[in-house]
């Protein structure tokens, strides 16, 4: 089997304009900058940056966050969450080279689409989808095993006020990509804990965040942050695990309302 295609995957960040200062009594930033030496060291071919990269979508906040991955030297792929600014985001990836945001992405052997499930008009952080840019992006490359990237969870995780801000046309999502064989998986952030299941023949997975987590609905609570290595195989086969890092924060609480 040929050599795979390795992406790390980092999600909600909330990431302050001053690298001092602390969100619900834990600094965001030393536990992004803690995760990333952890990402550094597997030497991933990709960098997969699934929203609320900052807290306030503040422009400081975008710059520290591209401080702290340039020096990896691979490509970025990302897309905003609801805490994010995204013409903020855009103008302040311009700088990083090789950045790639929100579009369908040749990884060689496999397809990447990057999604925008923001809702400009939500109340209280849920999501939504416009499915016609991702029926193209499927039909035009039929032929490649494609992930699918977004920040809000397109299926259920089992927490009521979770599942109340997730993707709110989610069945519809669920219907179309099921109807191309192509698709393998869906990764996605917003949810701040491990997560996966499946559906039909397509597996979803969440990713904990880089600062705060929370309860999971079943399953080992972990309240350490982490990311989500991802290994795309030529034959459309992968495997994914999530890392976690420790040491960062010795009084990490659980998060209500962050997402």
């Amino acid at each position: 089997m040929s050599n795979p295609i390795l992406l790390a995957q980092v999600t909600d960040s909330h990431l302050l304009a001053k690298t001092t200062d602390q969100l619900r009594g834990c600094n965001t930033w030393q536990m992004f900058n803690a995760v990333m030496q952890e990402v550094a060291r597997y030497n991933p071919d990709g960098l997969l940056l699934t929203g609320d990269l900052a807290e306030r979508g503040e422009a400081d906040a975008y710059g520290h966050l591209v401080d702290a991955i340039a020096p990896l030297h691979v490509p970025t792929y990302w897309l905003p969450g609801n805490h994010d600014r995204l013409d903020v985001l855009q103008h302040v990836f311009q700088s990083l080279p090789n950045s790639q945001g929100l579009q369908s992405v040749d990884l060689g052997t496999w397809q990447l689409i990057l999604l925008d499930s923001v809702f400009p008009q939500a109340k209280f952080g849920e999501g939504y989808l416009a499915l016609q840019q991702l029926r193209f992006y499927l039909t035009s490359h039929s032929s490649k095993p494609t992930l699918v990237a977004l920040h809000h969870h397109p299926v259920s995780v089992g927490i009521d006020w979770v599942d109340q801000i997730g993707v709110q046309n989610a069945a519809e999502f669920c219907a179309l990509i099921e109807s191309f064989s192509q698709v393998k998986l869906v990764v996605f952030g917003h949810i701040h804990h491990e997560f996966q299941c499946r559906v039909g023949g397509v597996s979803f997975y969440g990713c904990p965040s880089t600062c705060l987590q929370v309860m999971p609905a079943v399953g080992e609570a972990n309240e350490r942050p982490g990311f989500r290595l991802l290994w795309l195989y030529g034959d459309g086969s992968y495997e994914t695990e999530v890392r976690r890092v420790s040491g960062v924060c010795e009084d990490l609480r659980r998060v209500v309302e962050i997402v």
